[in-house]
């Protein structure tokens, strides 16, 4: 299971990399308008990708949470 997470993790950080590659192509004044198209539609689809992962991770750490309210209780820590 903790495999699992962290093949998550790379997949965002390369998914992310990807991302920050596209964006910098994209910076270039004298890129094509045609590969600029291109790169803009292949980021939003990163993007997407990427918000999917997060959508996902964050359900998934919701659930942990729930299932830790039923095991473990707050109490008061008495010192004395």
């Amino acid at each position: 299971m903790a495999g699992e997470g962290g093949n998550r993790e790379l997949k965002i950080d390369e998914t992310l990399r990807k991302l920050e590659e596209i964006t910098k192509h994209l910076e270039e004044e004298d890129l094509p308008l045609e590969d600029a198209l291109s790169l803009f539609e292949e980021g939003i689809a990163l993007a997407a990708k990427i918000k999917t992962e997060l959508d996902q991770a964050k359900l998934k750490i919701q659930q942990v949470i729930e299932k830790a309210k039923d095991v473990f209780s707050l109490k008061d820590f008495d010192l004395q």
